[in-house]
């Protein structure tokens, strides 16, 4: 009778054991439910792939005005708010690259005195399916900024080109560092006081809807 009694307590403590394992499962955790679990898909998703970098070099090889920037073609790259401009010196020339997310026209300015006044802008995009780029000169501080031509002055940009992809507008151009021009401003090597604009219509006498301003370091 004893024996008996101890059997059937043994029993009885190894079947709660089991119980409480089995529902327990694996490591004490709760088995997750099925209908509130994220699909194993969801977690390894794959990413959108990085833009591509463009590398520079000191010693940058040939330059191309094509719309174009390839790898090694500029030695510096700068961002200003959401435009990529792309530089190289090679000797009395700068060569610059200018880039932006727009369907309408990208533009750079030098040496403002204030706000746009004084400064020589070069404006270019894509007009008519054809690379269009302007050398302008602003008489005041919020424009107009006619032609230089128009003023007494020389178009100083006479390399250039555009392009526009994907939403994407470049500029390449080439000018002199000093050109002589009584309404052209000098680039010089090393810091240079510079406005920048985007417009964002292919009418390239639209108002900018993004400017502002900075160092390009040349």
């Amino acid at each position: 009778m004893k024996l008996h009694r101890t059997s059937g307590i043994t029993i009885f403590v190894t079947l709660l054991f089991i119980t409480v394992f089995l529902n327990a499962g694996c490591g004490g955790q709760q088995t997750p439910n099925p209908a509130t679990s994220q699909p194993a898909a969801a977690a390894s998703a794959p990413s959108a792939p990085a833009e591509k970098k463009i590398l520079l070099s000191e010693k940058p090889g040939e330059w191309k005005a094509d719309g174009i920037i390839t790898d090694n073609e500029y030695s510096k790259m700068q961002v200003f708010g959401e435009m990529e401009v792309y530089s190289r010196v090679d000797g009395d020339k700068v060569r610059i690259a200018l880039k932006a997310k727009t369907e309408g026209y990208v533009a750079i300015g030098f040496d403002p005195t204030d706000r746009m006044k004084d400064a020589e802008i070069i404006l270019g995009g894509i007009k008519d399916g054809k690379p269009v780029v302007f050398d302008m000169f602003s008489t005041g501080a919020t424009g107009p900024h006619p032609p230089k031509e128009q003023l007494g002055g020389t178009n100083d940009v006479t390399v250039f080109s555009a392009s526009k992809k994907d939403g994407v507008t470049i500029v390449e151009f080439e000018r002199k560092l000093v050109t002589g021009d009584p309404k052209g401003k000098e680039i010089r090597i090393g810091d240079n006081k510079i406005i920048w604009a985007i417009g964002a219509s292919p009418d390239l006498t639209d108002k900018h809807v993004k400017r502002g301003s900075g160092i390009l370091k040349l």
